[in-house]
């Protein structure tokens, strides 16, 4: 539960993550989608309780401790250290999480499943949309995180994009072992990338299960999807 004054902004939201799948999140503006994100991440303390990772509660962390427990985050607006290289960045990712910043294989390897490779020189501050949200998702996972929760990873991006981007994760997931937690607004690409799906509103869960399942719900198509929703 997380409570602003009056807010319940989540309201007894509860759910498990499986290891190596990626669970999509979605839900009207305004459905604690965000703050779910941050309560999970560390940059809020829920209200009331608990979080649990590997066995062992997490909630009250820093982002900071959360991050060497494993957990990583991506955010909407792409955080790069716009006066540093593509490759600098992704070398600070690398420290921040508790390993060397040289070229060691995690780097090298990110820079070219990103396909950043021919623009590791290149200042981040000065690259495309897209490449800034490689560069993030990069510098994110060269912190060797187990689960990492990615903040609308599709906004701005055209369809080749998307696609590419999608790709990305779900070949990162079977390559790094990983666990995703997608949170998206474009649900016909969320379904796509999911193995399960999550619809989220007024801070309570109304649905989770496999895609095809969520998107059929009379619940999620009342006061999501609505009528015109063609998974």
């Amino acid at each position: 539960m997380k409570r602003f004054g009056a807010l319940l902004a989540l309201n007894d939201l509860s759910f498990q993550l499986r290891r190596s799948e990626i669970l999509g999140i979605a839900g009207p503006n305004g459905a604690g989608k965000s703050t779910l994100l941050n309560v999970c991440g560390g940059s809020l303390a829920p209200t009331s309780g608990e979080i649990i990772l590997e066995g062992e509660r997490v909630d009250g962390l820093s982002p900071y401790q959360m991050c060497h427990r494993g957990l990583g985050r991506t955010f909407q607006i792409p955080q790069v250290f716009a006066s540093m290289s593509v490759g600098e960045n992704i070398a600070v990712g690398r420290m921040f999480g508790g390993g060397e910043a040289d070229a060691t294989d995690i780097v090298r390897f990110l820079i070219d499943a990103c396909g950043l490779a021919g623009r590791r020189d290149e200042r981040a501050g000065k690259v495309s949309l897209m490449t800034r949200k490689m560069i993030m998702l990069a510098a994110v996972l060269a912190t060797r995180p187990k689960l990492v929760f990615l903040d609308e990873p599709l906004a701005g991006l055209n369809k080749d994009e998307i696609q590419v981007f999608m790709d990305l994760i779900s070949r990162l997931r079977d390559e790094m072992d990983l666990t995703f937690v997608v949170v998206e607004h474009k649900v016909r690409a969320l379904s796509l990338l999911s193995d399960r799906l999550m619809v989220i509103h007024f801070g309570r869960r109304i649905c989770l299960d496999t895609p095809e399942v969520v998107v059929k719900d009379s619940q999620v198509v009342d006061v999501y999807l609505g009528t015109e929703f063609d998974a």
